[in-house]
């Protein structure tokens, strides 16, 4: 009998134990869970396995993916980085693969992805107060995946900014840039998040913008500096405006904003040559020259009096530069157009051709 009651004991003693510890399991996963601090996104190109936080220069048509990362201290200290990329990169340092790790906590967390655009695509500056108006803002792409890696899409959250839906002959190309929102729920709400970790967005620019989450995707040769500005807002101050053009040229490099006249300095720069050594050449675009090698080419230039265009490609009668062929456009803002919709009316057409980019 006295073994039976010590049987007895034990075994509720067991249940006892075993209750205590299924009540407190919860506590103890809440007390002993990494601490969220802060959210990034990393960007990887190709399957190159390296994601990075930070600017990234592309070739039109490379593919990349997005990469949503949660910043978290461990219990005891450590920093831990959870994400599905399997290398991280932040401020020009490998996170080591130890403090790497996907995201398995029963905590209910939604991911949401916003591209992070000017707030128009042209900005006339008239007075110097006018410049200060130029601001960036995040717009939610709600056709995006909901998930913590998504491809990468460089088009604008506005179809006003975009170019003309037509065919270009070459993969998407522009600059833009990307903000991530981390929110984590509970039983209490479904509607409110409990916490939200946000990455870098529209007030972090252009303070960050050496190393805010960017993707600049180009186009080969004479193209790739035009190409490049597309998805930024075009300021033009008005003559005068001196220390005005000067934070523009340096917000040119940044890639924030761009004007024509940067625009145009850069794309001569590459080519290394001068405007006024430029050879203008009258054309005719009823019967216009040849486009091949030694005569017409993209990147070439096309003026009528000050309105100056950049040839993107042939696209009308083959072979010969006409007015259905088509071009890059900075009157207001950056934007695609066939010649005929650009040149209407009297002028003589000019035509420049450029020597291509010195390495």
């Amino acid at each position: 009998m006295g073994t039976d009651r010590k049987i007895f004991w034990a075994a509720g003693a067991a249940v006892l134990v075993l209750l205590v510890l299924l009540l407190l399991s919860g506590k103890v996963e809440r007390e002993l869970a990494p601490r969220p601090k802060a959210a990034w996104v990393a960007i990887e190109v190709g399957g190159g396995e390296l994601a990075e936080v930070g600017r990234v220069e592309i070739e039109s048509g490379t593919p990349f993916t997005l990469h949503a990362v949660l910043e978290a201290t461990s219990w005891r200290g450590e920093t831990l980085y959870f994400t599905q990329a399997e290398r991280l990169r932040i401020h020009g340092e490998e996170v080591p693969a130890e403090s790497l790790r996907p995201w398995k906590s029963s905590a209910e967390i939604r991911i949401l992805w916003f591209t992070v655009e000017g707030f128009t695509p042209y900005l006339d500056v008239r007075r110097p107060e006018d410049f200060e108006r130029f601001r960036f803002r995040e717009s939610f792409r709600s056709e995006w995946p909901r998930a913590w890696s998504i491809p990468g899409h460089l088009e604008p959250s506005s179809e006003s900014l975009q170019p003309r839906p037509m065919e270009t002959g070459f993969p998407p190309f522009g600059t833009q840039r990307f903000h991530v929102r981390i929110e984590f729920y509970g039983p209490e709400s479904r509607i409110r998040p409990r916490h939200r970790f946000a990455s870098w967005g529209a007030g972090d620019l252009p303070a960050q913008a050496g190393s805010f989450p960017t993707v600049s995707a180009y186009l080969p040769g004479l193209l790739r500096v035009p190409s490049l500005v597309f998805g930024l807002t075009q300021i033009e101050p008005r003559s005068g405006l001196a220390e005005e053009r000067a934070r523009l040229a340096e917000w040119f490099r940044q890639r924030i904003a761009f004007s024509r006249l940067t625009l145009l300095k850069q794309i001569l720069d590459e080519a290394g040559v001068d405007y006024e050594e430029l050879g203008w050449t009258g054309v005719d675009l009823e019967q216009g020259p040849s486009w091949g090698e030694g005569a017409v080419k993209p990147g070439d230039l096309l003026r009528v009096g000050e309105h100056l265009v950049i040839l993107l490609r042939d696209r009308g009668v083959e072979d010969t530069l006409d007015y259905e062929d088509l071009c890059f456009d900075f009157s207001k803002g950056s934007s695609l157009w066939p010649l005929g919709d650009v040149f209407v009316g009297e002028g003589l057409v000019e035509w420049a051709s450029l020597p291509e980019p010195r390495d």
